[in-house]
């Protein structure tokens, strides 16, 4: 395989010439045989699957120590996100009869887009002495083309690829009755360990599960080769019945790119142990009260108050004080109703009453979004498919974009808003992976046009 690099060389004048040769050409020419410093940037695979690693690796060869210490340039993974690998040690290694130290970078790029990619030039800045200029090493750019993933994917399928497993635990494993609890779902594996989504909780007649968004910690560890690492996921969720019981098992799908296949895996059916309100507790139990002998001190009842000579009628009048007592008892009693009702609607997780709430939870994480323009994108992304799925009554976050068309032409939205949405979800996908922020006025863009569409949303479903 040909490795085209530029390469620059010092001469005796410190004249710089910069030139494109291929790996095999080093020797046809003696000036070009013995270069001081060159780089050169490979792939080691060209043709990845969506969401796939790619290993990119920058080789830095020097025959001479460096003026100046040198760094890389920035350097934008448009289409990508990226992460770095252990670095190999130093080596050397000969050249058309000059010896080279080779330090290697290497990084681990995931696509976000399918198509042709490019990997635009590494550039390595070597500062000059004093007045003469930075000397610039330049690496050829790489082309990758990306697959799509195969078509039909399980039901669970989220959009993770690589190899993963689950597990699931409830902390605490005894909980009460309409009291939330924390159910910890772990993934743990080989792959983009940062771009998993939430795995899909069961949606259950005795539990409140998508009242609550799930807090995410994620644990990236260090390997020379792949990605690796855990991202847990923690929802507070509400138990509705009490007794001893089992959560359902919790599944979740992904594309493993070795096997070319969608493997599904699932947790095993959790116990649990739900109390009632009341205490049943045998530690708040009160202790025993010990008996006690009972004295006789008398024949006859003694009377606290003598009784009179004769009897007499008195009668009652009420007085404000009485009926201001009975209107704050209704008002008590009215409040505490009203409080109810609303915890029970609150709870309720019918496809009704998610529509009914959809739109608000939605414009709520918008608003965190303008709070926190770091996390726009991911923002967006969440309050838009998090407002699909509650109105469409089924999960948007991990579809392609065909998926996601074919749904939304199924629920009769127009072609123009099935254009905005997927035009939308794309640029806050795309955000999130990128390895720069976007500009202030380019997120508030990206908000306002977000806030714009949840309003013709909202029209669109009223009007349905």
């Amino acid at each position: 395989m040909l490795i085209f690099t530029f390469i620059i060389y010092l001469g005796a004048l410190a004249s710089m010439v910069i030139g494109v040769f291929a790996s095999q050409a080093l020797a046809q020419t003696p000036e070009a045989a013995a270069p001081d410093f060159f780089i050169n940037a490979e792939v080691e695979n060209a043709h990845p699957y969506l969401g796939q690693q790619v290993t990119y690796i920058i080789r830095r060869y020097q025959a001479v120590d460096f003026p100046n210490p040198p760094h890389f340039e920035e350097h934008l993974f448009t289409g990508f996100w990226y992460s770095p690998l252990i670095q190999r040690p130093t080596y050397t290694t000969t050249i058309t009869g000059r010896e080279y130290r080779v330090h290697s970078t290497h990084l681990a790029l995931f696509p976000t887009l399918v198509g042709a990619l490019t990997i635009e030039p590494a550039r390595l800045i070597i500062p000059g002495d004093g007045p003469e200029a930075d000397t610039i090493l330049e690496s050829q750019s790489i082309d990758i083309q990306v697959r799509s993933l195969p078509a039909n994917p399980p039901p669970h399928y989220t959009g993770a690829v690589g190899q993963f497993e689950i597990s699931a635990w409830f902390s605490p494993e005894v909980g009460q009755v309409d009291q939330p609890m924390n159910l910890i779902v772990e993934l743990k594996g080989t792959g983009n360990i940062k771009g998993l989504t939430e795995p899909i909780l069961p949606d259950l007649e005795h539990w409140v599960t998508s009242m609550f968004g799930s807090q995410v910690e994620t644990k990236v560890s260090l390997s020379k080769d792949f990605i690796k690492g855990s991202r847990r996921f923690t929802w507070m969720v509400v138990p509705r019945q009490v007794g001893e019981q089992f959560f359902p098992a919790i599944h979740f799908s992904y594309f493993d790119p070795q096997t070319g296949r969608y493997e599904s895996i699932r947790t095993e059916p959790l116990p649990v142990t739900i109390l009632s309100g009341e205490t049943d507790s045998t530690f708040l139990s009160p202790a025993p009260v010990p008996r006690q002998e009972v004295l006789r001190l008398g024949t006859d009842i003694r009377h606290i108050k003598p009784v009179p000579e004769s009897l007499s009628s008195r009668s009652v009048s009420v007085g404000p004080i009485f009926w201001v007592g009975i209107a704050i008892s209704a008002l008590t009693v009215g409040g505490v109703w009203l409080w109810h009702w609303g915890h029970l609607r609150r709870l309720d997780n019918s496809p009704p009453a998610r529509r009914r709430r959809a739109g608000q939870q939605a414009r709520h994480i918008l608003a965190t979004a303008r709070q926190n323009p770091a996390a726009t994108e991911a923002r967006i992304y969440q309050a838009l498919t998090g407002y699909l799925t509650d109105q469409l009554d089924c999960p948007i976050a991990g579809m392609t974009s065909s998926q996601l068309a074919s749904v939304l032409n199924e629920a009769r939205l127009t072609p123009a808003l099935v254009d905005r949405i997927r035009t939308l979800l794309t640029q806050a996908e795309a955000g999130r992976f990128a390895p720069v922020s976007r500009p202030p006025e380019a997120a508030t863009a990206l908000l306002d046009e977000a806030d714009d569409l949840l309003d013709d949303l909202e029209q669109f479903f009223a009007e349905r």
